[in-house]
């Protein structure tokens, strides 16, 4: 049995759980249920939190603060080396610089770079930690193989990673049991964000187009599902702009909530500067619903434009206007999308994406090989 060490800043029961966390679980669960892998994952503590438990046929460990975990990760991985035969490092923002300390054989994981981008989302200070430790990955990573969680992240990586062949891709998956149509779609037209609210994620966007689009269609509502530190800013946004009656907060909600909103709606929309994958596109595709999205990276990934969904240029409030009437205007492209998005849709179930995890650990990191 190959013992796994999986390095992410949280584990899927702390309150700030996201999309990176139920990707790595729902694939490494799976994999430690198969009786191939034993895996360990080290995540920071929080509120209540115990120190060691099991969740799901995975071990997990919990040490160090949110703030300075990174630097508990290293008297942890050079106490503990011995004990495992792989190291998975989680690559998401501030890396742990793995490659300098130990000699496990390691797989780094890769949801998405921020770049510049994450000059948008907090402070200037905390931005620029964030982006020079970014800057670190071409330096100390370059000859390490890796997972991306998509083609635009692959190429992301390919900038500096001395051999392609070294990076393998596996898109996230999802419940294709659990999604599909619980309800019809509403009439006067519904569109629907599900999310985490912050301030890269750009629902200020949709709200500002509220405007013009209430214009152009009569009675259309947006409903925003999600919680965050951005909410309150929204909230305001809405009010000041004369809208907040077509604007719906529903703040966290449970995902049969999320399931039947994302049926309900005439479209999904997606507006983030910056994302990994996109898995809420390919969550509204298994539940009937097309997808018209921001055209960046992640997101171009799980929208085939003009076969699965729609892109348009970011921030283009003009672009994303015309194309979200056209689709509510015109109920016979949207019902062929419709099909062909969840036709796309039923490929990504999380088993074939375990499978495809796998086959990319096998290949990449080869039982016996040296780092």
């Amino acid at each position: 049995m190959r013992k796994i060490l999986l390095i992410n800043w949280r584990d899927v029961r702390n309150p700030e759980a996201g999309g990176a966390e139920t990707y790595y679980h729902e694939i490494f669960s799976r994999l430690a249920r198969s009786g191939e892998y034993q895996v360990t994952v080290l995540s920071h503590t929080f509120a209540g939190s115990p120190s060691c438990e099991e969740i799901d046929g995975t071990r997990v460990i919990r040490i160090g603060s949110r703030s300075f975990f990174n630097y508990a990760v290293i008297p942890f991985v050079r106490r503990h080396e011995g004990e495992y035969d792989l190291l998975i490092e989680d690559i998401n923002k501030v890396p742990f610089l793995t490659p300098l300390y130990t000699r496990i054989p390691r797989l780094h994981m890769v949801m998405h770079f921020f770049g510049a981008s994450i000059f948008r989302e907090v402070s200037a200070p905390l931005a620029s930690y964030v982006y020079m430790g970014e800057k670190l990955v071409p330096l100390f990573y370059r000859r390490e193989p890796f997972i991306a969680i998509s083609d635009s992240t692959k190429r992301d990586i390919r900038k500096f990673c001395t051999d392609e062949k070294r990076i393998a891709v596996v898109e996230p998956g999802i419940d294709v049991d659990f999604f599909h149509p619980t309800a019809r779609k509403e009439s006067p037209p519904l569109l629907v964000y599900c999310g985490r609210i912050k301030r890269y994620k750009n629902v200020q966007f949709l709200i500002n187009s509220m405007v013009q689009l209430s214009r152009r269609i009569p009675d259309i509502t947006l409903h925003v599902a999600g919680s965050g530190d951005y909410l309150p800013v929204l909230k305001r946004l809405a009010q000041d702009l004369g809208i907040a009656n077509r604007v719906v907060f529903h703040g966290r909600v449970s995902e049969d909530q999320k399931r039947d909103l994302l049926s309900r709606a005439t479209l999904f929309v997606n507006p983030s500067m910056r994302e990994g994958w996109g898995i809420t596109n390919i969550e509204a595709n298994l539940c009937g619903t097309i997808s018209i999205s921001s055209n960046v990276a992640g997101l171009r990934d799980s929208v085939r434009n003009g076969i699965t969904g729609l892109l348009y240029r970011p921030d283009d409030q003009a672009e994303f206007v015309d194309k979200v009437a056209r689709m509510i205007e015109d109920p016979s492209s949207r019902e062929t999308m419709e099909r062909a998005a969840l036709e796309q849709a039923k490929a990504y179930a999380w088993d074939a994406m375990a499978r495809k995890m796998h086959d990319a650990i096998e290949l990449l990191v080869p039982r016996g090989g040296v780092a």
